[in-house]
């Protein structure tokens, strides 16, 4: 199946942005994903943990992840062409809409809302909300694969950690065997042709790519900052090793791609990387229900608003 073309069928079949109606289905459904995700949420583990911190360093957390979302504004802006009209804080609009499907359901239904938005721009069109997606992808995979990379050379990972590493690995691998295939005068290569991710892939000005993949590793400064500030409101010996070795934990949850919010793995993930370096029972768990509750808050608040608000085509 040609995915470029069921994206443009889709998008136009979908309704306008313009329409009220439109704006309050969007608004309900969003609404209603994040009632489900806060029904989901155990609130009373939540209290108990952020009544041991210091509120003054969850502060700094929350912070610290809220400015993630103009930061992948500001990618999706560097790896989109120049000539397509659209600017940063259009794009931040749609990313922080977008960020709630991501973290209120699956990341698969987060990252096909982003392309079904950005393909109802005229300026963007299907091909380029696909393009754009797969280009983000890479930029974050790189960004991960860092992250990993500086965490097993810290310490050596466990056996989890090292097959969710294999499996981003081998992503970006067959990303790279495609896209060198297709550089290739080969009849087979140029048959791929007809792939959206491989033409996306291979055209974009190394330049691009590199603000691109710049801005994810940015990012997963930031998400650093978070979990250091997490670790340190509860008092714990915040080093170096404990924030990469957790910001590699979360890094590898997100590879899940099912779990909505993933709610539970994250938890469970933090949990395990801090055990692995030796915190006790009762503060890791703690620090991960608290560092999940400031990155879901972070990455939810901005963009729940939004979902009521009139949506303006002019407003650039």
């Amino acid at each position: 199946m040609d995915v470029e073309r069921l994206v443009t069928t889709a998008a136009k079949a979908a309704p306008s942005w313009r329409p009220a109606a439109f704006r309050w289905l969007l608004a309900v459904v969003g609404t209603a994903l994040l009632a489900i995700t806060a029904y989901n949420v155990d609130f009373s583990a939540v209290r108990r943990g952020m009544m041991a911190a210091d509120g003054r360093w969850l502060l700094v957390a929350v912070t610290a992840n809220l400015l993630v979302q103009p930061l992948a504004a500001l990618q999706w802006r560097a790896l989109l062409p120049a000539a397509v009209p659209i600017s940063w804080r259009r794009l931040l609009r749609i990313f922080a809409i977008t960020s709630v499907a991501n973290n209120s359901a699956s990341s698969l239904i987060g990252h096909g809302t982003g392309v079904a938005i950005l393909a109802k721009e005229p300026s963007v069109g299907a091909r380029g909300a696909l393009s754009l997606l797969v280009l983000d992808q890479v930029a974050v995979g790189v960004a991960k694969g860092a992250v990993l990379l500086t965490a097993a050379s810290l310490l050596p990972l466990p056996v989890w950690m090292q097959r969710g590493a294999f499996v981003l690995a081998g992503t970006l691998g067959v990303v790279a065997v495609v896209a060198l295939l297709y550089a290739r005068p080969l009849p087979f290569a140029r048959s791929l042709a007809t792939l959206p991710f491989v033409r996306s892939f291979v055209a974009v000005p190394p330049a691009r790519m590199l603000v691109g993949v710049c801005c994810a590793l940015a990012v997963k400064c930031l998400e650093a900052g978070g979990i250091a500030a997490v670790q340190l409101a509860f008092g714990f010996s915040c080093t170096t090793v404990s924030v990469i070795y957790v910001l590699a934990a979360t890094t590898l949850a997100s590879l899940v791609p099912i779990i909505p919010g993933n709610l539970g793995a994250y938890e469970a993930a933090v949990f395990l990387a801090l055990r692995h370096i030796g915190a006790a029972q009762a503060p890791a768990m703690a620090i991960a229900v608290v560092q999940h509750a400031c990155q879901l808050l972070a990455a939810l608040a901005p963009g729940a608003p939004l979902l009521w608000f009139p949506y303006r085509r002019a407003a650039r």
